[in-house]
């Protein structure tokens, strides 16, 4: 037993170290983002300020179209989930209950797709979306994300359903519903934990993605807001309490959505690893 109660006190320790690594750059960055204008030194790289301030978000709102930039990003990032959802449920559903040929090979040449990260296919995503007259276009990333975010809320939806008792299924079968609506109606609205994991990691992957949105918008008025500190870097570089109040802002939505969904998280991210 002290032996037990040990681990769990050095798992608390360590979790709480990693904790204080991850949190110190983000207090940097909001420490500097409420620093005076005419304080150009901070101390301790920012976490210590002479007085607090708002006008470096006035100036961020006032020199830069913040708002065209978030609502871009958040068409962009919300159309990628839906689609993500939708695509990755039904296919998630069909693995789980459907008997297809050569079931396995096909999950696996699914996932495979999680091995192939988005900087490496920077070149032939940009020659499809020409080609397709896709670039200064919204579908020029809202497709490729979603097209690289499906198999992995395949794998959670599909463990989730796994993990579901048939019997209701079987209730519904017997009543005459179809599969499709089985899946929508009692599957799906029983979903939320792994709806919620999907939603989370699509929309923090879309939001935040940097370099395919460089090279497929070029319209100032279509960029989304990762590429707001790059366009305005000449402008607000001589300002740190600028630039640093722009990442915050950046940062907002993300943590709204991870707030409202946490909850889910957990639940969604274990669905399935363990079943009686």
């Amino acid at each position: 037993m002290p032996n037990v109660k040990l681990s769990k006190s050095f798992g608390f320790v360590f979790a709480g170290l990693v904790a204080l690594v991850w949190l110190v750059p983000v207090v940097m960055m909001l420490a500097v983002s409420f620093m005076p204008p005419n304080q150009r030194a901070p101390k301790f790289g920012g976490l210590l300020i002479n007085g607090v301030s708002l006008d470096n978000y006035r100036t961020v709102f006032s020199d830069a179209p913040i708002l065209r930039h978030l609502v871009n990003s958040l068409i962009i990032a919300c159309s990628s989930v839906l689609l993500v959802v939708l695509f990755g449920s039904l296919a998630g559903y069909a693995f789980a209950r459907l008997r297809i040929r050569w079931k396995e090979t096909w999950f696996f040449l699914l996932i495979s797709a999680l091995m192939l990260p988005i900087p490496t296919m920077i070149v032939p995503l940009f020659q499809v979306n020409k080609t397709l007259g896709l670039l200064d276009n919204y579908l020029g990333l809202i497709l490729p994300y979603a097209a690289f975010g499906t198999p992995f809320a395949l794998i959670i939806f599909r463990s989730f359903f796994e993990g579901l008792p048939r019997e209701v299924e079987e209730a519904a079968k017997v009543d005459g519903c179809s599969k499709l609506g089985i899946y929508w109606r009692i599957v799906m609205p029983i979903s939320w934990p792994a709806i919620a994991a999907v939603i989370i990691f699509q929309f923090m992957a879309s939001f935040n993605e940097f370099v395919l949105a460089l090279v497929t918008i070029d319209r100032n008025e279509l960029k989304p807001m990762t590429l707001v500190p790059l366009m305005y870097s000449g402008q607000f570089m001589a300002r740190p309490g600028v630039m640093f109040a722009t990442l915050a802002l950046i940062t907002i939505p993300v943590l709204v959505i991870y707030v409202l969904m946490q909850r889910y998280l957990t639940r969604g991210m274990i669905a399935g690893a363990v079943k009686g």
